[in-house]
């Protein structure tokens, strides 16, 4: 078939899906024929501080008065990063970025993936980074979230990630509910399309009622109960994309061993993996945050009984220092990133792979410490956004907070995400008005844009 052909059957496919969503399939197919390919992206957010010193390759450091911009080709990996080397050609190190607009202490909470001053126990001002990409690149699942925790909660919401002033975003916390909740409909018997069709109407008559009820309310009280109702109306429109998608969930649906069931949370941890990267290949969702544990999580599935807060203030584990603690747990975390890379890597997409297309950020909710300040938040990327991020292998480090050249906060990365995106903006969260003026501090981190 030619090109011109294939386009026309795209075409009268599309039009014979009538009001109903599009599938992933061909959305993909569509966007390959228009060389607009799907963007992704993930973030990874650890608690306790990102050690950055443990993040450096061998020969270079972080922290001095200059900016530091060198090849990670012929350089050795720290030994955490050790199952990023066959990714090496698209790993970026980024040292020297600062957050101090951010809440210090155990956590900068929505902060993190804001830049802005936020708690634990007030709701978000702004939207994170990865709510806003989330709505900006809309799918299925606008936004995932994972979270590695103690104890059986099905959905929580953890005070990291929001998709606007007020609307915190939730997270799957335990593995066989989120598998029911992503990918139930291929486990459901009889006529999907009827029992879900079915639940539409009920939904639809709620939806009614929630705007009859919204005209007779104060505006602050219609605002919140305009939240309710985007809830009942986006969880209609999935159940009539998920009726288009069996076919792609049953082909990509991580397999429920015995890690959905495991008493160790850190099995948990890797179904949330598996379930993320599913979640990705079958186009359920383009935006996942994993927060992968919190103060009170602990390792025991690989040997570390004492839970991350302890580890902070400097208590280890039987035989291992809580600096060892720390390292094994931040290469559990970088190990399941290199396997979600290796699952990208190995779908085709365009002239490449679906790994070519998306980006995977790790940090921590807490710049670098495990009592923090926010002079220097530590990270590192892998993919490159089909080269629109300039790394083929690259180490960057900012001049350190208070030097003179220093003047890129975590801000000017999230702007640097939204140029990358295609929705360019070149102000996120809040200045440090240390810096100086806010306008000194827009715009996205030029020396990352292809």
């Amino acid at each position: 078939m030619n090109s011109l052909d294939r386009r026309g059957a795209l075409k009268r496919i599309t039009l014979a899906a009538g009001a109903t969503a599009l599938t992933p399939f061909l959305q993909r197919l569509q966007a390959e024929q228009q060389q607009q390919l799907p963007k992704r992206f993930v973030f990874v957010v650890k608690s306790s501080g990102l050690q950055g010193e443990y993040l450096n390759p061998e020969g270079l450091t972080h922290g001095g008065d200059t900016l530091v911009d060198e090849s990670l080709q012929g350089r050795r990996l720290p030994d955490s990063l050790t199952s990023l080397e066959p990714f090496k050609d698209r790993l970026t190190i980024i040292q020297g970025l600062s957050g101090k607009m951010t809440l210090s202490g155990h956590s900068a909470f929505y902060g993190a993936l804001g830049g802005y001053k936020a708690s634990a126990h007030a709701p978000p001002l702004f939207a994170t980074i990865d709510g806003h990409l989330s709505e900006s690149l809309p799918a299925v699942f606008n936004h995932i979230g994972f979270k590695m925790g103690e104890g059986g909660q099905r959905v929580t919401f953890p005070a990291i990630s929001a998709r606007g002033r007020g609307q915190q975003l939730p997270f799957q916390q335990n593995p066989m509910g989120a598998f029911e909740n992503l990918f139930g409909s291929i486990l459901e018997g009889g006529d999907l399309q009827k029992k879900y069709t079915r639940t539409g109407n009920v939904l639809d008559a709620m939806s009614a009622d929630i705007r009859k009820l919204q005209r007779d309310l104060p505006a602050a009280e219609q605002e919140k109960l305009g939240h309710y109702l985007s809830g009942f109306e986006a969880l209609r429109d999935r159940r009539v994309k998920l009726i288009s998608m069996q076919s792609a969930l049953k082909e990509n649906a991580p397999d429920l061993d015995d890690k959905y069931t495991s008493r160790f949370s850190t099995h948990h941890l890797e179904a949330h993996f598996d379930m993320a990267s599913a979640a990705l290949i079958s186009g359920l969702t383009n935006v996942v945050t994993v927060h992968a544990d919190g103060l009170d999580s602990v390792y025991s599935g690989i040997g570390i009984g004492n839970n991350v807060h302890a580890i902070g203030h400097g208590a280890g584990y039987a035989t291992l220092s809580a600096q060892d603690c720390r390292d094994a747990i931040r290469t559990f975390h970088i190990e399941l990133i290199a396997g979600m890379a290796a699952k990208l890597k190995a779908v085709p997409e365009g002239n490449g792979t679906m790994l070519d297309n998306t980006i995977i950020v790790y940090t921590s909710d807490n710049a670098a410490r495990h009592h923090s300040h926010g002079f220097d938040w530590p990270m590192f990327v892998l993919g490159n956004l089909g080269e629109r991020l300039k790394s083929n292998g690259r180490y960057l480090a900012y001049p350190q907070y208070g030097r003179p050249g220093h003047k890129h906060t975590i801000c000017n990365w999230f702007t640097t995400l939204c140029h990358l995106a295609g929705f360019p903006q070149d102000l996120f969260g809040q200045p440090d008005m240390a810096l100086g003026k806010a306008e000194d501090q827009a715009g996205p981190l030029s020396e990352l844009l292809a």
